[in-house]
């Protein structure tokens, strides 16, 4: 069976929340999810209660929480069981409809997602809307659409994260990336993700080399549009940046990180239509302290 593209897109919500972003991301899944019919898979066997049982605090209950799954893959790494599709609506109102059920619990294996009455409730009312997420790690290792490569001008690979995205995505990105003639900078340019399977694309921008001038400010400042307006133009709900020319390329790291937020914000209320989730996935400890404290003031 085929997974739903609003449950997979649940499913890397999840997955990042669990690296340690928030969980409006997840919300913001929930909801457009169940605004566009997204299909689940659920138990399928005269539903054992026993099964359903496993969930609950307390054995002895007659109470239980309905296990919901994003895929056939997320079910297989516990408990077997068969499994049919529905929509996560009609579990929902399953759910609202018997007093010994507790809610919905969203792939149980690991760090699970429990919707009880009242997230139920608050899901009714919450409206979705773009987020800016921290995480510590690498772009290479988040589930999003897309991720951004902080590029050089040729587009051919070369150290840091750009050598570390080529190296994951393998020899064929750097084919595809020989038909693109290059990159300006501030500019940025599209790819598959090749070898990389937790995205569907790579973005590849290329910063500014540090001079101390406006224009340094203005491009990067571009980086980050662009590469917003491709991931709008594919019709994506999710995108990570990493830091971009705060390495070799000399930016200063608080100006930077302030550019790259201001800039964001900014593209959100020019898009108030568009839920985009971005995170920043910060590789070192002071990238992430700098701008951890950038976002809370």
């Amino acid at each position: 069976m085929e997974q739903d593209n609003f449950a997979k897109a649940l499913e890397n919500a999840l997955f990042n929340w669990g690296k340690g972003g928030n969980s409006k991301p997840v919300m913001n899944s929930l909801k457009l999810g169940l605004a566009n019919n997204m299909q689940v898979f659920v138990p399928f066997e005269d539903t054992d209660i026993n099964y359903l049982r496993l969930y609950t605090n307390n054995q002895n209950s007659e109470d239980y929480f309905i296990p919901v799954f994003t895929s056939e893959e997320q079910q297989k790494k516990g408990k077997a069981t068969s499994l049919k599709m529905q929509p996560l609506s009609k579990v929902i109102e399953a759910a609202k409809c018997n007093e010994h059920c507790n809610g919905i619990l969203i792939n149980p294996w690991g760090k699970n997602l429990q919707l009880n009455s009242n997230i139920l409730n608050i899901l009714e009312s919450y409206k979705p809307a773009s987020t800016v997420n921290l995480i510590s790690g690498s772009v290479i290792d988040m589930q999003v659409d897309a991720i951004v490569n902080a590029a050089n001008s040729t587009l051919l690979g070369g150290g840091g994260i750009d050598g570390a995205i080529h190296k994951a995505a393998g020899p064929t990105l750097l084919t595809e990336c020989r038909r693109l003639n290059g990159c300006r900078t501030g500019e940025a340019k599209i790819t598959g993700a090749h070898n990389i399977k937790t995205a569907k694309s790579i973005i590849h921008t290329v910063g500014p080399i540090y001079s101390g001038t406006e224009q340094d400010k203005i491009d990067l400042s571009n980086c980050y549009k662009n590469c917003l307006n491709l991931a709008l133009k594919k019709k994506y709900s999710s995108i990570a940046f990493p830091g971009i020319s705060t390495g070799v390329y000399g930016y200063p790291l608080e100006e930077a990180t302030e550019i790259a937020l201001t800039t964001t914000r900014q593209w959100f209320s020019e898009h108030p239509e568009i839920v985009m989730d971005v995170y920043f996935v910060m590789f070192t400890q002071k990238e992430y302290a700098v701008y951890e404290k950038a976002i809370k003031s």
